[in-house]
């Protein structure tokens, strides 16, 4: 929602944190616009026309002729500018002078596209928005194809033997260009920072390890989606952190982490039982939200469990003998990771999927998850009372084709008690006829008579 201080008729001036090329704009409009929209894709083009490397006073403008330039109103602008913040293209600060209040759009280029594709929350963005045909077709765009080094030798000549250095030691002015032309670091772009979890007491378990420094860092994102998915504490994701570390390099091998995690969840299965002896204390549903017993034991497990260990209790509980696949696994992860649901409403989906089916495929968390986003499901509460909508207005029996039914009117004949009518024949009717018998039956006689000659 737009800040109550965020005004139509405040000052505005554009800074730049980067510089940005014509392979900057290519990368933006096909990889970054996807996920943008449009309207931030036009704001973020039009602020760097009219970037300046050091903003002057008079290059302020009210934030009025910038609506007008994009044909938008101040909450259209609002979206668009925290769209461009949200993925690290844009930052915004503020503050108030004599005039009044401005705000300073600080603008960065977007990240390479090979960094682009090589990071996990802007690939796995793209791939969600796009779909696979058209995300393969970028890739293939940004795809560049070197010389193979084992059927080449190289011979290209080095820097010291084309050019000759007269000082190693970098003289003042050097060092004071390179600090004048330093740029910043680009904003980090994340699903999920962690917050909650105990980050202290893993790096303390992880300070006499192989793993380098900076790696929980870097990875803080990966490693709280895996660390929420899965229920892990600190100390069991330090363990796992360590096996999937390198001894040579310290770097922490993630693909290698998630395999190690799972392979480890399966050999050592929890408790499958579901937890309903003592059922507990009933949550408080909000709103006009009414639950049932069975939907509070339901709301009960889905707050208190991870998602990889409700999903092994819900096929348990629906038959002993059905197993997790992996391609189940991948598929709620890949949910859980979005961050559009918390854990307990993904642990919901998750059970009324296995209400109808054996298996949850990605196919059927898509359109479920779709259909709870448009009706604005932000709890498992809500996602509960859209279960029990859905399954009413399935229930609810519907007219064919919207025309009510004809009545056709059952003819006297087919009735069980019908009689045929007697009519009765007049004195005149009755001569005719027998006057047309006798013309016929003298007929018959005369061909009769010459057939025997």
């Amino acid at each position: 929602m737009r800040p109550q201080n965020y005004m139509a008729q405040d000052d505005y001036i554009v800074v730049q944190a980067t510089y940005f090329s014509d392979h900057d704009q290519d990368v933006v409009v096909n990889l970054y616009q996807p996920l943008i929209g449009p309207v931030a894709l036009a704001l973020y083009l039009s602020l760097w026309q009219t970037s300046h490397a050091k903003p002057l006073r008079s290059d302020r403008k009210k934030q009025t002729a910038l609506m007008d330039l994009l044909g938008v109103d101040l909450d259209t602008l609002y979206d668009a500018r925290i769209h461009l913040e949200a993925m690290g293209l844009m930052k915004t600060y503020t503050a108030v002078d004599q005039n009044g209040r401005y705000w300073a759009y600080e603008l960065y280029r977007p990240v390479a596209a090979n960094a682009f594709f090589q990071d996990d929350t802007l690939s796995l963005l793209l791939y969600d928005r796009v779909g696979q045909t058209r995300y393969d077709t970028l890739v293939q765009r940004y795809t560049i194809h070197t010389v193979k080094a084992a059927a080449w030798q190289d011979v290209s000549a080095q820097l010291l033997d084309v050019f000759q250095l007269t000082s190693v030691a970098l003289p003042a002015p050097v060092v004071a260009s390179q600090q004048a032309v330093a740029q910043k670091s680009l904003p980090e772009v994340t699903l999920s920072d962690g917050v909650g979890y105990d980050w202290a007491l893993l790096d303390q378990l992880l300070s006499r390890s192989d793993l380098a420094a900076g790696q929980v860092a870097k990875n803080r994102s990966a490693l709280a989606q895996l660390a929420t998915f899965y229920g892990l504490t600190p100390p069991v994701l330090a363990r796992h952190i360590m096996q999937a570390t390198s001894p040579v390099s310290g770097q922490l091998a993630m693909p290698r982490l998630k395999q190690i995690i799972e392979q480890t969840y399966a050999k050592q299965r929890p408790h499958l039982t579901a937890k309903t002896d003592a059922p507990a204390a009933a949550p408080k549903a909000g709103g006009s939200i009414k639950l049932t017993a069975q939907q509070q034991t339901l709301l009960q497990q889905a707050k208190s469990t991870p998602p990889r260990e409700f999903l092994e209790q819900a096929k348990h509980a629906k038959n002993p003998n059905l197993f997790v696949a992996s391609s189940e696994t991948r598929a709620v992860s890949q949910l859980a990771s979005r961050q559009v649901f918390d854990n307990a409403t993904v642990n919901i989906l998750v059970a009324y999927i296995l209400q109808n089916y054996d298996s949850v495929t990605q196919a059927l968390i898509d359109n479920i998850a779709n259909r709870w986003l448009g009706e604005n499901v932000t709890s498992p509460e809500a996602a509960l009372k859209a279960i029990d909508d859905y399954q009413a207005k399935q229930r609810k029996p519907k007219p064919r084709g919207g025309r009510p039914s004809r009545q056709e009117a059952t003819p006297d004949w087919m009735k069980k008690d019908y009689q045929p009518a007697k009519e009765t024949v007049s004195a005149a009717t009755k001569q005719e006829l027998a006057a047309q018998l006798a013309e016929l039956e003298a007929l018959r006689k005369e061909q009769g008579h010459g057939t025997n000659e």
